[in-house]
């Protein structure tokens, strides 16, 4: 038993070979799609993206600071490694129109919706209209 240890509780919780994944959002708007996913510690430098397949994937490698002759660590949860997320897009998505922020250690992707999946506005007419194009075709 370790007496006076503020972490005891969590000494059984953790894996010191925890992988990295980023938490990750999805937003869904009437034009585009929106992924926002937190990379604590990355750059724009340390990721790939790319779209293949009808799915976007964001790839890349947390890596742990250096730090000089440790020869154990006591205690870590922070996870690192390499990762990939993988989010499935619409077909039509055109690669060209995606973009790609990253401000803080937060990654923004907006990926644009093909103009087939964008809705659109469908008019109701009086039936005027209608009635007297059917007896117009029908002279």
């Amino acid at each position: 038993m370790r007496w006076n240890d503020p972490f005891a509780p969590l000494w059984g919780q953790l894996n010191s070979t925890a992988v990295f994944v980023p938490a990750a959002d999805v937003a869904v708007s009437d034009g585009d799609i929106a992924l926002t996913m937190d990379l604590p510690g990355l750059t724009a430098d340390d990721l790939e993206i790319e779209l293949l397949d009808g799915y976007l994937t964001v790839r890349g490698e947390r890596k742990r600071p250096y730090t000089a002759e440790v020869t154990a660590r006591a205690y870590t949860e922070r996870p690192f490694g390499r990762f990939e997320r993988r989010v499935n897009v619409p077909d039509g998505v055109d690669a060209e129109a995606i973009t790609a922020t990253m401000h803080d250690g937060v990654l923004s992707l907006v990926v644009p919706k093909p103009e087939r999946l964008k809705p659109r506005t469908i008019a109701i007419g009086s039936g005027a209209q209608e009635q007297r194009e059917l007896e117009a075709s029908a002279s």
